[in-house]
């Protein structure tokens, strides 16, 4: 069983569902991670190093994936609300799609088709637009050069990768577990749809 920091986040996000990366007002990883509110970036914070490892051991977590769900911002998602979450990014509702320029289109379309996408160094504007509406999940990869790319994931994809049987709820059902998550792990956080 880890001890410390990852111990301490495991804990909270098992407890709440949800955990921010970095808020300097609600619970998160840096604030564990440092032993007090982070404010502004944690990278050049004398914890920055463990912030990192630590999050880094948590993103590899097989009951955790990461997402922008709360206030737009990292979010680890306990493995109990990945059917919530699968069921929000599969439902294609009105604020998902409305106003995608047709290179979003098309980029979530080639996901879609391929199940993941790897994309270039630099993610466009498409790209960070499908993350935050949850049209597709976002994951970071570590190439054989030793840099991180991003892959764009089908969440059909990730439902199989996860073993998930079934289908996932219902829009509103997904929406409402979520929201009660967001309550508990980081009261007053926007999700995507409010």
């Amino acid at each position: 069983m880890p001890r410390g920091p990852l111990a301490a986040a495991t804990a909270q996000l098992a407890r709440a569902g949800l955990l921010l990366l970095h808020d300097a007002q609600r619970p998160s990883l840096t604030t564990i991670v440092a032993g007090e509110p982070v404010r502004g970036s944690w990278w050049g914070h004398r914890h920055g190093g463990e912030i990192f490892a630590t999050a880094t051991a948590l993103e590899d977590h097989p009951d955790v994936l990461v997402a922008k769900l709360l206030d737009r911002k990292v979010t680890f998602v306990h493995r109990r609300l990945w059917p919530a979450l699968i069921g929000v990014g599969t439902a294609r509702a009105l604020w998902q799609v409305d106003r995608l320029d047709a290179t979003a289109r098309a980029l979530l379309d080639r996901v879609e088709a391929e199940g993941r996408v790897r994309l270039a160094a630099r993610r466009d504007a498409g790209a960070r637009l499908l993350e935050e509406r949850l049209l597709v999940l976002g994951e970071q990869v570590h190439t054989e050069s030793g840099r991180h790319e991003t892959e764009l994931v089908a969440w059909r994809e990730v439902a199989r990768r996860a073993r998930l049987r079934g289908r996932p709820p219902a829009a509103a059902t997904a929406q409402a577990a979520l929201e009660a998550a967001a309550l508990l792990a980081a009261p007053g956080a926007r999700l995507p749809w409010t």
